[in-house]
């Protein structure tokens, strides 16, 4: 059964409000308050961008915002890979793109495939990219968080590894509080020797209105497949993705983490590798959620 849970920030921005202070910047924040809670995220929508359909070892495509713009969250979707193809990329950069990569598994695949790249946009103003990188070495697993400044928060999260293929990413999870990002890498089955990294990324500002996020997590077993959408409350739409793979530890590949068209949910879908897994595993879908 699907697991749901939700974080919101009103009580925390209340309380900053209420806060006792005898300087004006306590009534800048009060008002500042009182505007969130009272505005929407203004002109809301997903971009969508797909590479070639082909048999390539790596795939990439970047979807983008118009100009004047500014993206909030990023997804991806490979079609026709399962389980031989995976995302290994999905992030958003300053110049208000979505990038995504994918990449083949070690033996390749003579299957068709393609990937997609999904960028959120709106008219609410720009926010930071920040960004965290693990060491560059040859370990197995790379885990890298990254944090935003003081007083402002993500509106998702984003995941970024070196070329090269043979690496697994595991998770992308928007903390809680949606103060930070975690990414936790793996190398595939087949390994590296060569040096590697992994890159974790926030989106990082102002609390948009109403801002919170919502998981849901599928059974933990062997299934082959599994696929979970994670839904935003009425009256709130996406403005970020992520995505956590349980026990999986490179076994798995990461297929899907997609915003729908109409911006109310988020689904992620992964697959075990070509030769499987008797290990238990989850996969669960992040929703970064926002009045509308």
């Amino acid at each position: 059964m699907t697991s749901l849970a939700a974080t919101t920030f009103g009580a925390a921005l209340l309380a900053a409000a209420l806060a006792p202070s005898t300087v004006l910047s306590a009534q800048a924040a009060t008002t500042a308050s009182a505007q969130a809670a009272t505005t929407a995220v203004p002109g809301l929508h997903r971009v969508a961008a797909a590479s070639a359909v082909g048999s390539p070892a790596t795939a990439r495509v970047t979807a983008e915002c118009a100009p004047g713009e500014s993206i909030t969250g990023v997804g991806g979707e490979v079609s026709g890979g399962r389980g031989q193809a995976g995302l290994s990329t999905y992030t958003d950069i300053e110049r208000e793109w979505g990038s995504v990569s994918a990449d083949e598994d070690a033996d390749g695949t003579a299957n068709a495939w393609s990937v997609t790249a999904y960028a959120i946009c709106s008219g609410a103003g720009h926010r930071d990219s920040v960004n965290a990188f693990s060491a560059s070495n040859s370990a197995a697993e790379k885990a890298v968080t990254v944090s935003c400044p003081a007083g402002t928060f993500t509106t998702g999260a984003a995941a970024s590894t070196s070329d090269g293929g043979r690496l697994v990413l595991d998770d992308a999870i928007p903390s809680a509080d949606l103060t930070k990002v975690t990414v936790d890498v793996f190398e595939s089955q087949a390994g590296r020797a060569d040096d590697w990294s992994a890159i974790a990324s926030a989106r990082c500002g102002d609390a948009l209105p109403g801002l919170e996020r919502v998981a849901a997590t599928s059974p933990t077993d062997s299934a082959t497949d599994k696929s979970v959408t994670a839904t935003c409350p009425a009256g709130k739409k996406v403005v970020g993705t992520g995505h956590e793979l349980t026990n999986a530890k490179g076994q798995v590949l990461l297929d899907d983490v997609v915003p729908s068209e109409d911006l109310t949910s988020v689904r992620a879908e992964a697959f075990e590798d070509q030769d499987g897994t008797t290990a238990a595993w989850s996969l669960t879908a992040y929703a970064v959620c926002a009045t509308t």
